[in-house]
């Protein structure tokens, strides 16, 4: 069967590959033979992934329409000017935690200079950037202070990562501590020292950039510059002071601060975090000091339930709202009086009087008093009782039917604290990072998920943080958490953390089967990331020899000059301790109808590494995949390459595609299934396109026979024989008759097809037209033993033929 798949596969592949565009066909005429099966599919190549960034969990799918709900992201926003970027006399400060925020300055043509400034990192645990010579957003260096677990490894390094020269000497960087930095650009000669002391001296031969701008930015951190300045090599002043402060972006879902009092971030004993929010009020005054958040959509009778944690004095007490405006849509008074020197926790409950996608919840004071506030929670009380999913997204993602979901992350796994998101929800806290316009607070745990998964009657796969960005802490101590985490999910409640999960009232063990050991890891290198699964992987077997295993594989082609030939190196040294060989791959929209065939010719070849390895069973996880858009670029790819997983049955065995959710106020990555804000939610022509082919999987294979010209074109049957399935993408400019001819004695009775053809690849859905991309039924033609249909310019369809 193995040998008669892959002949046929290669077969199929010299016969369909063929110009994609522009072909011209009265008619293509094709042979299936459901009597000839080539492969089984395993159905979850139909997985999803799930990562916490662009709101896809907290402010998403999860329904606690709290954003902030510890104030960590406080201080930005409360003024309502200013943004990240706050110029405080001769101190520059970034206040946000977000990653990659830059400001870049003076003239591209500046050649020869020195650039020196002084830098604090005040919170975080990340970098601080100094770029220098920028010459536009693709050609720059920067450097990079503080990064990879808050230790003192430069990088020197472009857009692209190409260039990457690390520091010799490696030191701590103390928080609230000011260095001085002073970079010297001569020629490609490069020199940096971190007060006064030499840290790099770096030639670059490969295309330096001569000419170039200063910057300064974070990753991950708060942070203060000052003392900027940029001197040419003669002794010419070309800069000094501080760059203009950038204006400030609204953004939705922040606390803002309003009223004739004060309201501040405050670091003075957080209930559990690092930061809690004070608000000040004096009498007599002419109206509440408060803070708000939104928007929130609200619905007329729906109960909105909470609570909110308090210290402090208030003798009118503390007013909380649901408003519109000013107009109050629901109140509740908390006790009066507040006294309390000790944190205390205050249920909220509002009913509102009217509908509105734009309420904000604010939380007040009537009258004099100081209080500081944390934790602050609501969900509709429906949403609570059904498990606290939002309806309408968890109803988008069951429409996916996922057979298995990938969880936490993506980058966001790489430095998840899983006992951060377990037990009481005011017990939790911030995620370290933000990543991708979201810093999580942990409301959606290891708990939440497995709820999740059983809802979707999906299996849960966990990817595991191995440490690796904190290089100051033993490996031991990783390995040791997620063994915990693997009795937490799958002990008995005998175990120690199963005691804890079943405190947290989940008595029976998850049982979950895959487990993920880390994720991206070629920074490490393939050498050292080898070393990691050798110590994760018995270590986690002793625990739960039951388990399967993924390992990192490579990126796209396994071609990049910094981590190309990984496949090489990881397969032959750790296939035998893996079930499951993670890959990843996004590509350029643009190449939606050749990209799919490329690809699956490239999966070949990582099988071929496979059987010559040690364990020629181990089994491809496309872990990660997409085209990078939500126009009908990306329905059109991810029919190609659905097509490819299902005739790469033998060995591809599990895949999901990212980015799963994705509010729509997101910087980047707009290449979601489901997109969303407060109110709706659209899915984008990826979404349409799987939910079809998964809605007609069938788990054989079978022959399919003749020239398909641009089509990619695949046939299954099901197991009982009775139903043939033809999922076809036309990915061409020119509309194709397609003729297929059932052989083997199977006489179709019955023939559907669902079409869809929006008539442009620019076509999309949005909030608005939120089905402008969907599928029709459409007529088909039965002839004997043939049927008949057409296939439109740029379209995707699927037959189902039934004896």
């Amino acid at each position: 069967m193995r040998a008669r798949s892959i002949r046929w596969l290669i077969l199929e592949g010299i016969l369909m590959t063929t110009q994609l565009a522009g072909t011209t066909a009265a008619e293509i005429s094709l042979s299936v033979d459901p009597q000839i099966v080539l492969n089984q599919i395993d159905p979850k190549i139909y997985g999803h992934f799930l990562e916490h960034i662009y709101r896809s969990a907290n402010g998403g799918l999860w329904g606690e329409l709290v954003f902030d709900r510890s104030f960590e992201n406080l201080s930005q926003y409360l003024g309502g000017a200013g943004g990240h970027w706050v110029a405080e006399g001769n101190v520059l400060r970034q206040q946000s935690l977000g990653i990659r925020l830059c400001q870049s300055f003076g003239d591209p043509t500046w050649t020869d200079y020195e650039y020196t400034l002084e830098t604090r990192q005040d919170d975080g645990q990340d970098c601080l950037l100094i770029i220098f010579r920028r010459h536009d957003t693709k050609r720059f260096y920067w450097y990079n202070t503080g990064g990879w677990g808050g230790l003192m490894r430069a990088g020197v390094k472009g857009e692209n990562y190409v260039q990457r020269c690390r520091s010799a000497a490696v030191q701590s960087v103390q928080a609230e501590r000011w260095y001085r930095i002073r970079v010297r650009c001569e020629g490609s000669h490069i020199q940096i020292h971190i007060n006064d002391q030499p840290t790099i001296d770096f030639t670059d031969i490969d295309d330096p950039v001569l000419a170039g701008g200063v910057g300064i930015g974070t990753w991950g951190t708060t942070a203060s510059f000052r003392n900027l300045r940029v001197t040419a090599l003669d002794g010419r002043v070309l800069f000094e002071g501080l760059p203009k402060v950038p204006a400030a972006k609204p953004e939705p879902n922040r606390w803002r601060a309003y009223g004739p009092g004060t309201c501040q971030r405050s670091k003075e004993n957080p209930l559990n975090g690092a930061i809690c929010a004070r608000i000040d009020a004096l009498a007599p005054a002419s109206a509440a000091t408060g803070i708000a958040e939104g928007p929130i959509q609200v619905r007329k009778g729906e109960t909105y339930v909470g609570s909110v944690w308090v210290r402090g004095k208030a003798r009118p007490g503390i007013r909380v709202r649901l408003l519109e405006g000013e107009k109050s849509l629901a109140v509740c008074m908390l006790p009066a009086p507040i006294d309390a020197a000790e944190w205390m926790e205050y249920p909220i409950r509002l009913t509102a009087d009217s509908d509105t996608p734009d309420a904000r919840l604010a939380i007040e004071l009537v009258g004099a008093g100081r209080v500081w506030i944390d934790q602050v929670s609501l969900m509709a009380e429906s949403v609570r009782r059904d498990g606290g999913f939002r309806p309408d997204l968890i109803s988008a993602v069951a429409g996916l039917r996922p057979p298995v979901i990938r969880w936490p992350g993506g980058a966001y796994a790489e430095r998840y604290r899983w006992k951060e998101g377990i037990g009481p929800q005011s017990k939790r806290v911030r995620s370290p990072i933000v990543i991708w316009d979201d810093q999580d607070v942990n409301s959606f745990g290891t708990d939440e998920f497995i709820a999740l998964c059983r809802r979707l009657k999906a299996d849960p796969l966990i990817v595991i943080n191995t440490g690796r960005h904190d290089p100051a802490t033993p490996r031991s101590k990783y390995i040791r958490d997620a063994c915990q985490w693997l009795e937490y999910c799958n002990g008995p409640i005998e175990s120690t953390w199963g005691k804890v999960r079943a405190l947290n009232g989940h008595p029976e063990p998850y049982g979950v089967k895959y487990w993920e050991i880390d994720n991206e890891t070629w920074p490490v290198g393939a050498s050292e990331y080898c070393r990691i699964v050798r110590e994760f992987v018995p270590a986690l077997k002793a625990v739960d020899p039951t388990i399967k295993i993924a390992i990192c594989g490579c990126a796209d082609y396994d071609n990049s000059p910094k981590i190309g030939g990984w496949n090489r190196v990881v397969i032959p040294e750790c296939a035998t301790l893996a079930d499951y060989y993670s890959i990843h791959h996004y590509e350029d929209p643009d190449q939606y109808a050749e990209d799919p065939r490329r690809y699956e010719a490239f999966l070949t070849t990582i099988e071929n590494q496979i059987k010559n390895s040690p364990n020629p069973n181990l089994k491809i996880f496309v872990s990660e995949w997409n085209a990078q858009s939500t126009d009908w670029r990306t329905g059109l790819y991810c029919g190609g390459l659905l097509n490819g997983f299902e005739r790469c049955g033998t060995f591809v065995g599990m895949a999901s595609p990212a980015l799963f959710l994705r509010h729509i106020s997101a910087s980047a990555w707009d290449n979601a299934f489901i997109n969303f804000d407060q109110k709706s939610w659209f899915p984008a022509p990826n979404y349409v396109v799987m939910k079809l082919w998964h809605d007609h999987y069938a788990p054989e294979r079978i022959a399919l026979e003749g020239n398909a010209g641009p089509l990619n074109i695949v046939a299954t049957r099901t197991e009982d024989g009775n139903r043939v399935v033809v999922k076809a993408v036309n990915p061409g400019g020119s509309d194709v008759d397609l003729a297929l001819r059932l052989r083997g004695g199977f006489r179709p009775l019955s023939v559907r097809l669902q079409l869809i053809a929006p008539g442009s690849v620019a076509a999309r859905n949005t909030l608005d037209t939120p089905d402008a991309v969907r599928p029709e039924n459409v007529p088909i033609t039965i002839d004997g033993p043939r049927i008949r249909f057409s296939l439109p310019a740029y379209s995707a369809g699927v037959a189902m033929i039934e004896r």
